[in-house]
């Protein structure tokens, strides 16, 4: 089961409350694995050998296999190969992409930590199969002879998802987890309600979220369970979530679902 902390908040002045509503939302665990899915590069940390014991980081391309574990395909000639073949000891750090956003602290992020080691035979097949799907690129050099792949095998993954969205999530969990299925087009369905809602947007906020006060909202993320809101009020920004009648999977299940809210919260400011 994970196991979360929170950052203590200020109680008092604009920036204190930050109401959640007691919405449907993504485990940790599925956060981990959406993320696990859309990140293409990451942070590879491996013990060095001289200087002896230090961590080493290192930027790498990644995949990840059904189980959400992640495939590299590293040279024997880097320092991490090296570093891996004496301690096979790792950690693998992947965050959100920036898309705009200003401070790298508000994304998610989560550092996956296990052995990481080659593969051979039908699994380094398996893996080129997958990584080369994420990498087309990779096929210029995945068949040089001093390339492999390697795994990542998560023994435990710390997540951090932004302010105050922090856990340990245990590696079974992870494993179970399921990637969001609206992942792929979220950004296309924020863009679209802020840029062309913005009206059905402020109505969740007053009506939805109980925001009474609120003169402007965004949307800031979409799930399969439902969305966040960044709320102006004149006391100061406040966050709010709502949730879906029921869980969705297409953008179609999603145009739906935002209607039919639309329609709850005119009719409760009727």
């Amino acid at each position: 089961m994970s196991t979360s902390t929170d950052h203590g908040r200020p109680r008092s002045g604009p920036q204190a409350e930050h109401p959640v509503q007691n919405a449907p939302a993504p485990s940790h665990a599925e956060r981990c694995r959406t993320l696990a899915e859309r990140a293409r590069a990451a942070t590879l940390c491996t013990l060095a050998r001289d200087p002896a014991g230090y961590p080493y980081g290192s930027l790498v391309t990644v995949a990840v296999d059904a189980h959400g574990r992640p495939l590299l395909l590293l040279s024997a000639l880097a320092e991490h190969t090296g570093n891996l073949k004496v301690h096979s000891e790792a950690s693998l750090l992947l965050a959100e992409a920036a898309d705009g956003r200003v401070d790298p602290l508000a994304l998610g992020r989560m550092t996956l930590i296990g052995a990481c080691r080659p593969l051979e035979g039908a699994e380094a097949a398996a893996a080129r199969t997958r990584f080369l799907a994420a990498h087309p690129r990779a096929s210029y050099y995945v068949d040089f002879t001093d390339f492999s792949f390697y795994r990542l095998d998560p023994v435990s993954i710390r997540y951090v998802g932004g302010f105050g969205r922090m856990s340990w999530v245990e590696a079974a969990e992870y494993a179970a987890a399921e990637p969001d299925p609206l992942a792929p087009d979220a950004a296309r369905i924020l863009e679209h309600m802020n840029t062309d809602h913005a009206d059905a947007i402020l109505a969740y906020a007053k009506a939805l979220a109980g925001i009474k006060d609120a003169t402007g909202a965004t949307m800031t993320s979409v799930d399969r369970y439902g969305f966040e809101l960044d709320v102006i009020t004149p006391a100061g920004p406040k966050a709010a979530r709502l949730g879906f009648d029921a869980p969705v999977s297409t953008t179609d299940e999603v145009r739906k679902a935002m209607v039919a809210l639309v329609r709850e919260a005119r009719g409760r400011s009727a």
